[in-house]
């Protein structure tokens, strides 16, 4: 029986450089349409900023394969792009 492929380096380097790039837009996002002062959405901003990296950096790590960790990262990036120019 043939063994069975990891992508492990695609993981990685998706969790090292698509998920935090992401996370960091997710949070901007937030921010964007959050419904309070200034000061509070980006005070929130910074509490958030560094577990959602974390998380998202996780969540690649866990992903089956590489593919779809790279693929989770875009579109968290690309839904928060779009609030964020929708804004």
């Amino acid at each position: 029986m043939a063994a069975k492929h990891v992508h492990g380096a695609a993981r990685i380097g998706a969790a090292v450089a698509a998920a935090p790039a992401a996370a960091v837009l997710a949070t901007l996002a937030l921010v964007a349409v959050l419904p309070a002062a200034r000061d509070v959405r980006y005070l929130l901003a910074y509490l958030v900023v560094l577990p959602a990296m974390v998380l998202a950096a996780c969540l690649a790590l866990l992903a089956r394969s590489g593919a779809r960790a790279w693929v989770g990262s875009a579109v968290v990036a690309a839904v928060s792009s779009a609030i964020l120019v929708l804004t």
